[in-house]
């Protein structure tokens, strides 16, 4: 509940006109939390490809069983369900730099590291992060990397603003 408490708090204040991007789905939680405290009017825009959950279901199944979770959602609080996979996500979004990016996808190293970078282009974007913790040594490193965390609660996390951050190349 701290985290999902944290989570709102930074939504309320966000522009409507910016959409808030999820990467990393599993089966809603976080979206419906983000859904629940936003702007009515900001675009919820949440990208997985379900091809992972830690129950063991087909990809088509997860899938299907976080869709019926987001449903209400979907329909009435400007949520949008992407399936897709977040490195095409990234190549492919157009649409304006998002107040906000969630990340909790791939916590490898690498991954985080081209989560972040993809993050880091957008200005005045809040970035926060899942499972900031020992657990996922490549999370913390990618995280730190990029200037450290500006807050932390739980397993969330914050980067500091982009002008604090160090600039990764």
């Amino acid at each position: 509940m701290e985290e999902a408490r944290f989570l709102g708090s930074l939504l309320p204040a966000l522009p409507a006109a910016r959409p808030i991007i999820e990467v990393g789905t599993l089966f809603g939680w976080s979206t419906r939390v983000m859904a629940l405290y936003k702007p009515l009017d900001a675009p919820l825009i949440t990208v997985d490809m379900y091809c992972w959950n830690p129950l063991g279901l087909s990809d088509a199944d997860h899938f299907a069983i976080t869709s019926s979770i987001l449903e209400e959602s979907k329909q009435t609080l400007n949520v949008t369900q992407v399936r897709i996979d977040k490195d095409v996500f990234y190549r492919e979004y157009a649409g304006p730099a998002p107040s906000l990016i969630f990340l909790d996808a791939d916590h490898t190293y690498e991954a985080t590291r081209a989560d972040l970078q993809w993050a880091n282009s957008f200005p005045d974007t809040i970035v926060c992060l899942h499972d900031y913790r020992p657990e996922w040594p490549g999370v913390i490193a990618a995280v730190d990397e990029f200037g450290g965390p500006a807050s932390i609660v739980g397993t969330l996390c914050t980067l500091k603003p982009k002008a604090e951050r160090f600039r990764v190349q």
